[in-house]
């Protein structure tokens, strides 16, 4: 039998509506949206269903998000009876691959995020970060540049490495802006601002890493039943080191290509992307498109694989 990833979608993946057919279609997708709605104190349904804008505050986006994915995957594993060999998450993805995986199990992921959401948009609110995309550029390349304009008052970092010549970069405010004219003019097809609140994955996020460490040491967590690939070093989780990967999640880059390719090289053969979008599946192809590649995103996609 081939070998199989599940992939977890991230933060900026959010739409009105996400995740609701399958709360329409399973009483026990209701019954998971009722727990995460009595330990975080208000409806993920509203949020998640109806028109608003809170859904694109940090604060909100990270557990809608996280339920949503939690919902999708529950579904996929209840209809289909999947046994993935390998799991992973894009930054707050990883949270659901934690879950999936049981090193946590429902109620401790549902609070771990809201102290993660709390804690990283009180962060965003007092260092007042940026981030842009810079897609054409090679990596070698960026990295110079970043280094270049980057000094004891102002850094720009690449916080993400998502596929050849797609890349996020993060910083100071106007770190971020001069590193987007310079790599226009040094060869880069496009710089684009992105709409997030702050500097996610860089020392900007420092404070609210710190405070993850301090609740996530002292939480019970299990061995993962399930392998976890690790956003910050792309590498298998280790149980020992759970409290010192998840605060550097927070802080520190994402390595999503090289955790793709750690999997590639281990022999999975079939990536299946959950949650709102299908980002993931699409960077995977630009990494190798000779994979299968699944996106679940809605009822129907779940239904044309059953």
């Amino acid at each position: 039998m081939k070998k199989t990833a599940i992939l977890f979608a991230g933060q900026g993946s959010q739409y009105i509506k996400m995740g609701q057919d399958f709360y329409d279609e399973f009483d026990y997708i209701k019954d998971i949206y009722k727990t995460a709605n009595s330990i975080l104190g208000y409806s993920i349904e509203d949020l998640c269903f109806k028109e608003n804008d809170l859904i694109n505050q940090t604060i909100y986006t990270q557990p809608c998000v996280l339920v949503t994915s939690i919902a999708i995957y529950t579904a996929l594993v209840k209809e289909l009876n999947i046994n993935p060999n390998v799991m992973c998450g894009f930054s707050l993805g990883e949270y659901s691959a934690l879950y999936a995986s049981k090193t946590f199990d429902f109620e401790t992921i549902i609070k771990l995020i809201k102290h993660r959401a709390e804690f990283m948009q009180d962060a965003t609110q007092q260092t007042k970060g940026k981030m842009a995309a810079i897609i054409g550029m090679q990596q070698e390349k960026l990295a110079s540049l970043c280094s270049s304009i980057s000094d004891d008052n102002e850094f720009v970092k690449i916080a993400n490495y998502n596929c050849p010549g797609q890349y996020v970069v993060g910083g100071t405010s106007k770190a971020v802006e001069n590193l987007c004219e310079i790599a226009l003019q040094n060869g880069a097809r496009r710089a684009i601002a992105l709409n997030v609140s702050g500097a996610f994955h860089t020392s900007l996020m420092s404070c609210a890493a710190d405070k993850m460490y301090a609740i996530i040491k002292d939480t019970k967590y299990s061995q993962p039943e399930v392998p976890v690939v690790m956003n910050c070093n792309a590498q298998y989780l280790k149980f020992e080191n759970v409290p010192e990967l998840m605060k550097k999640q927070i802080e520190s880059s994402v390595y999503f290509e090289d955790s793709i390719r750690l999997m590639l090289n281990d022999g999975i053969e079939t990536f299946i992307e959950i949650g709102p979008g299908s980002v993931l599946t699409g960077l995977v192809k630009k990494i190798d498109s000779s994979k299968k590649l699944i996106s679940i995103n809605t009822l129907d996609d779940l239904k044309s694989l059953i």
